[in-house]
């Protein structure tokens, strides 16, 4: 289904007195980094560029701000909003007002809404089927079954400076709450620069009752609330916000998380910034696990036996792999690990981790380098391979 967004995001001067060559009506204004907001719950920092004292205020109950006043220019306002989470809630506005000496600037600020549960065409299933039809053509996709009841598969887009593109998809398992998988390109350009956000939340695309509310992390064991897509991948802001929407959550041991997986995030991130780009798929397995953590509304989510990584490099004139493409694959079982990252000999060829899984990884590869060299790059054994342990 689709759904059209009209987004008013604008400054108006509204004069409730005194000439227009009061400095204090021309310079004042309000600015924000992030406008719509997710509907999920959330805050940022407001600008106030203004010239003496000056008040704000807001004209819903949703939104707050704080400070409400001060004087002269600043940055540290912090603008905080509740969720906007029931299935079928449409958008909403709120007029951000800044007055200063008389006069007023007005921001208006949209929080998104969450689309209504659409059943599954011809089948009783209440779960809804994501945002994406079939298979985009993107390198980084893997399978995706045509029948997938009690799945859902989930796009998330960005944009950097003046370039609309894909942030990530990924597989959602509505039973076991965790994605199956995330998949993402990589290269130096798309992980750009900034800090960490931690603005955690719920993810827009999916009403609260389809996946966990992890505020305050998991209960139930040592677990940390694990990225799927590590927020180090996306620096730009409203990018690593998205890295840390709950649906890309997975309830990861720490003594894992903090140690060999993060390591190895940080190795596959050099790859990224080694090549062109870098197809990644990073995943957990639900299999056969009782084990369970619990959300912060008491729901049960699957803590996976294992992880796994499975990468594509594309580089022109590459001096290993096949027609300028080489693979990698990672499976780890989920546990404490003595070792501190991944070595050579962990890793094995994506068609071994094809067999291993069951599904079939960068389904879009023999399009584009034809069936038998994608064999090649698929079953190349990465141990061989320097490049990727150098």
């Amino acid at each position: 289904m689709k759904r059209l967004v009209y987004i008013a995001a604008f400054l108006t001067l509204m004069s409730c007195g005194g000439g227009s060559n009061d400095p204090a009506a021309v310079e004042a204004r309000l600015s924000v980094k992030t406008n719509p907001v997710s509907s999920a719950k959330g805050s940022q920092f407001v600008t106030v560029t203004a010239s003496g004292s000056w008040t704000l205020s807001t004209s819903a109950d949703w939104v707050t701000a704080n400070p409400t006043s001060g004087s002269g220019s600043t940055s540290n306002v912090v603008l905080s909003w509740s969720a906007n989470s029931v299935a079928g809630s449409p958008d909403r506005t709120a007029d951000l007002i800044l007055n200063v000496g008389g006069k007023s600037t007005q921001l208006v600020l949209t929080q998104l809404g969450v689309p209504e549960v659409i059943p599954r065409d011809g089948g009783g299933s209440t779960y809804p089927a994501g945002n994406v039809k079939g298979t985009p053509g993107w390198m980084e996709m893997p399978e995706i079954p045509a029948s997938h009841d009690g799945y859902g598969v989930y796009t998330h887009d960005m944009t950097i400076g003046s370039t609309h593109i894909r942030n990530y998809s990924f597989y959602w398992d509505y039973q076991n709450l965790v994605a199956w998988w995330v998949a993402y390109p990589l290269n130096a350009w798309l992980v750009g620069t900034g800090s960490r956000s931690d603005q955690w939340g719920l993810d827009p695309l999916l009403a609260e009752k389809y996946q966990p509310v992890l505020y305050s992390g998991y209960k139930g064991g040592s677990y940390d609330r694990g990225h799927q897509l590590p927020s180090a991948d996306r620096l730009h802001y409203s990018a690593n916000v998205a890295t840390f929407y709950f649906t890309n959550m997975t309830p990861q041991l720490s003594a894992f998380n903090q140690n060999i997986w993060a390591n190895f995030e940080n190795r596959v991130r050099s790859w990224g910034n080694g090549s062109d780009t870098l197809y990644v798929v990073t995943g957990c397995v639900p299999g056969k696990s009782t084990t369970k953590a619990t959300d912060n509304m008491g729901k049960s989510v699957t803590v996976p036996e294992g992880y796994f990584k499975a990468v594509l490099r594309y580089k022109a004139n590459s001096t290993f792999g096949f027609s300028d493409y080489a693979g990698c694959a990672v499976y780890l079982e989920h546990r404490s690990y003595s070792e501190t990252t991944v070595n050579k000999e962990m890793s094995i060829s994506i068609a071994d981790l094809e067999k291993k899984l069951g599904y079939q990884f960068f389904v879009n590869l023999p399009a584009k380098v034809g069936a038998e060299t994608a064999t090649k790059i698929k079953s190349q054994d990465p141990k061989t391979v320097a490049w990727w342990w150098q």
